[in-house]
């Protein structure tokens, strides 16, 4: 899997970009699985879901990682074995990964489809209909706006919040960082273009 770019966020923290461009097969023929978890691959019905899956595990095999190594808590949290805290996302054949040693982290990528304007109603009070914005930024914007509810909920770990619970501070399309408010902890969430997604990354302020 190509690693498309890499880059540290502060001295204790790494950011990974990949693109999975193999095959289910190859794949599954690059990771060695427990029995524990042959079982939750096998109850993946989706070939996008297990692409995702095996993915993961080989990315954080070349990274000197066990697949043993990852695990989830009851409310599907992902941690590490040696204690260093983890963020996942994926989206099409792109996948983001962001560790720390010192603090709680969250990372999302999303592509960018004007279908998040369906949805927008549920997750934001922006009202783009009133926007003197491109059509363009306000695609741009509504993703930027949903990508950084969603690593304020991964960074902050708290199952019974819901993306209405996260502030986010107004920004520009153009702009590169956010401040969001989750519950009395504030975080500064940072955004990068990559091809057609957006990539949202945070951790605490």
């Amino acid at each position: 899997m190509p690693l498309l770019e890499t880059f540290d966020t502060d001295a204790k923290t790494k950011l990974f970009i990949w693109n999975v461009d193999e095959s289910l097969g190859v794949l599954e023929g690059e990771v060695d699985l427990s029995i524990e978890e042959q079982g939750l691959y096998e109850a993946i019905h989706n070939e996008r879901g297990k692409k995702n899956f095996l993915a993961t595990r080989l990315l954080l095999k070349q990274l000197g990682y066990a697949p043993s190594a990852l695990y989830y808590d009851a409310n599907g949290k992902p941690f590490l074995a040696d204690g260093k805290h983890i963020s996942i996302s994926h989206s099409f054949d792109k996948v983001a990964v962001i560790i720390s040693s010192n603090k709680g982290v969250g990372v999302d990528i999303e592509k960018k489809r004007d279908k998040i304007m369906n949805i927008a109603y549920k997750f934001t009070q922006w009202n783009y209909h009133t926007t003197t914005f491109s059509y363009e930024n306000i695609i741009q914007k509504l993703i930027m706006i949903w990508c950084a509810k969603e690593v304020g909920f991964k960074a902050h770990g708290n199952p019974d919040i819901t993306l209405n619970d996260i502030k986010v501070r107004d920004f520009f399309p153009n702009d590169t960082y956010t401040e969001i408010k989750v519950e009395a902890a504030t975080y500064k969430v940072f955004f990068k273009c990559i091809e057609d997604f957006v990539l949202a990354y945070c951790h605490h302020k």
